[in-house]
């Protein structure tokens, strides 16, 4: 009896071994010969190869799984203490890319949009409007949001936050509308101020406005976004963008802004796709018109530069230099934007919704500051062949993709494009007013334009040069 006892023990035995090997089979072979061993540091891999797999390392694995870091709770900056730094630096407007006094105005018309309840912050110091303002206008003249967030002294999704909150309120607050005039007395006004940017002001009496495209680089658009993905993308900045047209005031301000076509479209279809700015233009009274480069439709109150050999008339010729004048300003608008916010000198990264978000915003900052600290109003500011270099000339940065030197990327009509000629009685009898008083180009602008009539893109394809700018 006792060896029975003693077999059937043996084999108790025996048969439990087996029921832990069981176990033991789901935590060693099954697990460890379908990986490798470097992606198990935290085992000990001989004990498992062994069938001797040990709990206590699960366990541990699985305290380290589900342990939580302590939040972090961030000081905020002392804003006392940056203005203080910046004043004695005398640096504020190059940091925030205004005067104080425009700052404070800025930050009274979105603190009802940006303010945020100290109650509702998860750290000890709230997040002030100035904080959310410094995270905004620093992202966009260039800075990276993770590097500004450091200086502000907030987590990464308060950063992001703080830009979009930004952005956001920019475009929602009325005071920062970007509108036509609505008066006869206000175009009245405007036009005197184009006025007095000509030499003529006797004979290019009528224009109330200049407009031009610009071409904004992006990332490539997501299939999610938009069926038609190559619509996006430019042959001649071999970069996807958006094509955003505008119209602009003497004094550089837009009277519109808007982002209307993916970046393959060209201007005098962007142009028709622009409702709003076509339904004022088309209204104008006779006699008032604005002025564009040849790859708009001329017409009574759209006036263009002539092309091709019409330009070998002298008087026609004239007419495109005298034009010029007007035409540079919305070259220097867009040239003046790029360089006050530098993140619109490289491809935008977000979607297509936040990179025109982004872009409307930088609009609407640019007229809120040319009307509230006027930089330009201490002389004429005007660009002329002979006046480069002198005080009141504005000065821009080049682009590197950009033609002919320019700060911004103008949409370029591409060899599909067609030129449709239009009539204008308008533009015939500017030109005949030119005759009658034998007005020519200046003799020093002529080499010039001898030098520059043409621009030959990336891809080898040549552009009259009044499509894309004056001359």
């Amino acid at each position: 009896d006792d060896e029975d006892s003693s077999d059937d023990e043996d084999s108790s035995d025996d048969e439990d071994s087996s029921d832990d090997d069981s176990a033991n089979d789901i935590f060693s072979a099954s697990s460890t010969d379908n990986y490798d061993a470097e992606l198990l540091p935290i085992f000990d891999i001989n004990a498992h190869n062994a069938g001797r797999t040990d709990l206590s390392d699960l366990a541990f694995l699985s305290s380290l799984t589900n342990e939580q870091k302590e939040r972090w709770q961030h000081q905020r900056v002392s804003w006392d203490a940056h203005l203080e730094l910046l004043f004695h630096e005398d640096t504020f407007n190059n940091e925030y890319r205004m005067s104080f006094e425009a700052f404070n105005e800025l930050k009274e018309i979105l603190q009802p949009i940006l303010q945020r309840n100290a109650n509702y912050c998860r750290d000890s110091d709230p997040i002030l409007t100035e904080h959310v303002m410094a995270m905004g206008i620093r992202y966009l003249k260039g800075g990276s949001v993770l590097d500004n967030r450091r200086f502000v002294n907030l987590s990464r999704s308060a950063g992001y936050s703080a830009v979009d909150d930004f952005i956001n309120a920019v475009n929602s607050a009325p005071e920062l509308d970007i509108c036509f005039p609505t008066s006869p007395e206000e175009w009245n006004k405007v036009r005197n101020g184009w006025k007095s940017r000509s030499s003529l002001p006797h004979i290019y009496h009528g224009c109330v406005g200049a407009i031009d495209g610009f071409f904004q680089p992006t990332t490539m658009p997501m299939q999610s976004e938009t069926s038609n993905i190559i619509a996006y993308y430019s042959g001649h900045y071999e970069s996807y963008g958006l094509n955003c047209q505008a119209l602009i005031k003497d004094d550089l301000q837009w009277m519109y802004f808007g982002i209307n076509s993916p970046g393959a479209t060209n201007d005098n279809v962007s142009y028709s796709r622009a409702v709003d700015l076509k339904t004022i233009v088309d209204a104008l009274p006779l006699g008032l018109y604005i002025v564009g480069d040849a790859a708009y439709t001329l017409s009574e109150h759209l006036l263009v530069p002539y092309t091709g050999q019409h330009r070998q008339d002298p008087y026609q010729d004239s007419f495109n230099y005298h034009l010029s004048q007007l035409r540079i300003r919305v070259e220097m608008a867009f040239g003046y934007m790029v360089n006050k916010f530098r993140l619109l000198g490289r491809k935008l990264e977000c979607s297509m919704e936040k990179n025109s978000a982004i872009l409307m915003a930088c609009a609407r900052l640019h007229n809120f500051i040319l009307k509230h600290d006027k930089p330009f109003a201490s002389s004429n500011w005007t660009v002329t062949d002979d006046s480069v270099g002198e005080e009141g000339v504005l000065e821009v940065v080049p682009h590197p993709n950009a033609p002919l030197g320019m700060s911004y990327m103008p949409q370029l009509p591409d060899d599909t494009f067609d030129t449709y000629q239009g009539v204008s009685f308008t533009r015939q009898a500017i030109v005949d007013q030119l005759q009658e008083g034998s007005i020519r180009r200046p003799l020093y602008n002529i080499q010039r334009k001898i030098d520059e009539m043409n621009y030959k893109t990336k891809s080898g394809y040549v552009i009259d040069r009044e499509f894309i700018s004056p001359i």
